[in-house]
């Protein structure tokens, strides 16, 4: 069984019913339970599961986690307020290509972009901008 939402189920399940203190033990009780996973992939489902240790042993959190903005200021490198957006559509899994593509396209006044599986956002810093990168996907389409 390898697909990803069952084993987080059973993940769910086992953290339930049992109290369990290590990946090791997870590991084995999902094991008996059909599923062959690794110790990186385990690792990454509890993330996603929002799971942590707690006196011990590994619970599912029912509140989100997030790391504060001051402990990730070593991250930030810069900002700059945009009011001027273009919502591009593409083809799944060619929103990264198309928004390094376009960003290589030296348009003017273009600020960025963010790239999801079949979306670009790009943002402008004027209307005129956005005018710019319209004009140019427009030739394409």
């Amino acid at each position: 069984m390898a697909d990803p939402d069952l084993r987080r189920d059973a993940i769910r399940e086992l953290l339930r019913e049992e109290e369990i203190a290590s990946q090791e033990v997870l590991l084995e009780l999902l094991e008996r339970k059909g599923f062959q996973t690794s110790q990186p992939v385990l690792s990454r489902d509890l993330r996603v599961l929002n799971v942590a240790k707690q006196a011990g042993f590994y619970r599912v959190s029912e509140e989100e986690r997030v790391t504060p903005l001051a402990v990730l200021k070593s991250l930030l490198r810069s900002e700059q307020p945009v009011s001027h957006f273009v919502l591009l559509h593409c083809e799944p899994g060619a929103a990264s290509a198309v928004a390094r593509a376009l960003e290589s396209e030296g348009i003017d006044g273009l600020v960025g972009t963010i790239a999801g599986d079949d979306t670009v956002l790009v943002a402008s810093d004027s209307h005129a901008a956005s005018m710019r990168v319209r004009r140019r996907v427009q030739e394409l389409l």
